[in-house]
């Protein structure tokens, strides 16, 4: 049996342990947040009007704590077993952080074999397109258009591509920035000045244009119906999600899984060692 000094100095270090878990814990969050903060002020990106905060830019950083942490939570939870004297209390731990780290593999390598496989980044690019037809009035300058938005607002799915394709004729579509429309919006001359696809706005058949870095913002795709002679004008705008999200978003799931298989071989023995002299199971 255990002296009560012996009861006392176990749970004055377990209370030590926690105290520590819970300061290192709280630090790890304010400096993610601080990093968070630094990052976007260097890239000087975002913005609050409109709403654009880019992920992309410390999605790695805040990928890499949440894995430290986890790693961390798992040293902790070692340490405080072997504080701790109830064995039915260090068998409940091990077997509810088990069953944790069970759901956390299966949602980590069914995200990591989404994105790993072939036909993915296909049909997400093929879901993200935005289709629809610009109607040739033959009457009004510019009174067909249709809007869309470069980015999302975290800047996961970038626009990459203008697709327009006519039949029954020639036809002029112009590419402008929100700016630019509110201000020539009524005088499709004008407007024909400020377009983007400078040199791929005639369309016979088919029209490609790839819009590449553009700024992070509203644009409109403008049908010229004065001067198109185009009986159907059919167009989409092609996005695709960010290569960094693809790209380190199944690593870390998979770093997960790895983590978190681990941790169960490691408790297997513990939780044994502990079931018997559990008073509940």
């Amino acid at each position: 049996m255990l002296s009560s000094k012996e009861e006392l100095e176990g749970g004055l270090r377990l209370g030590a342990v926690r105290r520590v878990k819970r300061l290192l814990y709280i630090t790890q969050v304010l400096v993610l947040i601080l990093a968070i903060f630094v990052v976007i002020l260097a890239e000087g990106r975002a913005s609050l009007n409109p709403f654009y905060l880019p992920i992309n830019s410390f999605l790695y950083f805040v990928l890499l704590m949440m894995l430290i942490i986890s790693v961390e939570a798992m040293v902790f939870m070692v340490l405080e077993m072997r504080l701790l004297k109830s064995n039915s209390t260090k068998y409940y731990m091990a077997k509810r952080s088990a069953r944790r780290s069970i759901i956390i593999i299966i949602v980590a390598v069914v995200i990591a074999l989404l994105f790993l496989t072939p036909y993915f980044g296909n049909a997400l690019e093929d879901g993200l397109a935005m289709r629809g037809t610009l109607t040739n009035t033959h009457t009004v300058a510019a009174s067909s258009n249709v809007t869309f938005y470069d980015r999302d607002n975290f800047g996961l799915r970038q626009v990459t591509k203008v697709t327009v394709t006519s039949t029954g004729g020639e036809a002029r579509v112009y590419l402008v920035s929100e700016q630019y429309m509110n201000l020539h919006h009524d005088n499709v001359s004008q407007l024909i000045q400020y377009r983007i696809n400078t040199y791929a706005y005639v369309v016979n058949r088919t029209m490609e244009y790839n819009t590449g870095e553009l700024q992070a913002g509203k644009y409109f795709l403008v049908l010229d119906t004065l001067r198109s002679d185009a009986s159907s004008v059919s167009f989409q705008v092609t996005s695709t999600m960010s290569s960094t999200f693809l790209s380190f978003v199944p690593l870390f799931a998979i770093l997960f899984a790895v983590v978190n298989i681990g941790w169960i071989i490691y408790l297997i023995p513990s939780t044994r060692k502990y079931s018997k002299g559990a008073i509940y199971k």
